[in-house]
Order: C-alpha cells, then sequence, then structure tokens
C-alpha cells in the first residue's frame, strides 16, 4: 500500500518535505512512535487533518504529519518554509487562535529524536 502525501495543490507553492522525512515514507514498514502516528499511512486522516488546521488557523501556513493519539496535538511543517528543511510546530488543535501553540524545534531530524525519546519512555511506563 502506498503513503500518501499531500499533492503540489495542497501545499504552499515552493515547499519541500524534508529528505530525512521522504525517506521514512518511501519505507513499506512505518516508524513505530506511538503515541505518535503518521498521517500518511491514512490518507483520509491526512486530508482531514489538513482541511482541520487550515480552518483553525487560517493565518498560518501548517502542514500536518503526524499526531499523537493521547492528546489533541498534532505536528506540522511550517509550510512557508520553502528551503527544505523546515521548521516543526507542535500545535494543540481545538485551542483558540494564539493558543495552539505549544512550541517548535528546528527540523523534523530533531523532532524525530525527541519523538523516539518520548515513544521509549510512553511504552516503558505502559508494562
Amino acid at each position: 500500500m502506498a503513503h500518501y502525501l499531500y499533492s503540489k495543490e495542497e501545499l504552499p507553492e515552493g515547499f519541500k518535505y524534508p529528505l530525512s522525512f521522504l525517506e521514512i515514507v518511501s519505507k513499506k514498514d512505518v516508524l513505530d512512535l506511538e503515541p505518535w502516528w503518521f498521517l500518511y499511512e491514512f490518507e483520509n486522516f491526512a486530508k482531514q487533518w489538513l482541511f482541520e488546521i487550515k480552518k483553525q488557523y487560517p493565518t498560518r501556513k501548517l502542514i500536518p504529519f503526524a499526531k499523537a493519539s493521547n492528546t489533541d496535538d498534532i505536528v506540522c511543517f511550517d509550510g512557508s518554509d520553502k528551503s527544505g528543511n523546515p521548521k516543526v510546530y507542535f500545535v494543540h488543535t481545538f485551542a483558540s487562535p494564539g493558543w495552539e501553540d505549544r512550541g517548535s524545534v528546528y527540523s523534523f531530524d530533531e523532532w524525530l529524536k525527541q519523538a523516539k525519546e518520548e515513544s521509549a519512555r510512553y511504552k516503558a511506563e505502559r508494562i
């Protein structure tokens, strides 16, 4: 089953996904980062979250790519970045505009490192 990426028409003009993200998407097996899961696994969820983020925060150019299963938190690429290495924002969905920002990291690689650490703690606590 092919993984889903947003179409050029859905993305802000000039946006490029980070290469390390595209490498993960290209793999057959999905990286287990529970409680985080990648939106590319499910086309309908990916499209739904892109629509929802645009509706809730219309002044921001956010491209959602992963969701926490245990909260309303979602992580998004900075859609205004054209460098190919966009900042990653933590967004608490359904919060009023101006209150949604839960911080950021400088890159997908930095987020991935944090997500792996968080996943290990999350899984260890469930044993």
